[in-house]
């Protein structure tokens, strides 16, 4: 199946984004000016299927698929980066994860539609489950936007391959399910939002924060 996504950050999702990004609040405007010439270029879709059929899979009741952003999130990033703009394309490269979760949250609200079931649980292909998984879920959903390379690689870059599994009873709302952070596995990252153990900046976070020890 092919879903249309329209992925897109409310008035809420401003201020997470600077906690969790490390931005000042006086770099809002030119992080919405971004976001609103990120925006058009977005053209996202899901593809995905609720048959039982992965190999290794053993949940009773699940849906797989990929979600991706399009080509042009990614053409706005090179862009940037081709102009030696690197703060644009890193609040770009920011957006678009932000704009992903928006768009997991589509994508889980579809699979309950169409499976009369609820949504329970987001995993990611290297999490629980193993990335040889990737060529048999490409296979079945047949993206006819999204390109898979000799190395497992996945293009648009902005695609991330998923597994939900289903119930009948309801356990979390969708935007809980689809908090990505609370389930990662990267206690490191430097944009983690989920609470964790407190760890140093990144190297590459210090030299565009200027952060110092």
């Amino acid at each position: 199946m092919k879903r249309k996504i329209t992925p897109e950050l409310s008035s809420k999702d401003w201020k997470e984004f600077c906690s969790r990004f490390h931005f000042d609040n006086d770099k809002l405007p030119l992080i919405r000016a971004i976001y609103t010439a990120m925006l058009p270029l977005v053209d996202a879709f899901a593809y995905y299927s609720i048959k039982q059929d992965l190999p290794g899979v053993s949940l009773a009741h699940y849906a797989y698929g990929l979600v991706t952003l399009g080509n042009g999130v990614d053409e706005l990033s090179e862009l940037y980066l081709n102009h030696e703009q690197l703060e644009e394309a890193y609040i770009a490269d920011c957006l678009s994860l932000m704009l992903l979760s928006n768009a997991y949250e589509q994508f889980a609200k579809a699979v309950e539609e169409e499976s009369s079931l609820y949504a329970i649980e987001l995993s990611f292909l290297g999490d629980e489950y193993p990335l040889e998984l990737l060529p048999e879920i490409f296979e079945h959903v047949s993206p006819d936007g999204i390109h898979l390379t000799g190395s497992n690689m996945l293009k648009p870059l902005k695609t991330a391959a998923l597994i939900i599994k289903l119930d009948s009873q309801k356990r979390k709302n969708i935007k809980e399910l689809c908090n990505t952070c609370a389930n990662c596995k990267n206690l490191s990252c430097p944009s983690r939002k989920a609470p964790g153990p407190k760890l140093p900046h990144t190297y590459g976070a210090m030299q565009i924060f200027n952060i110092r020890h």
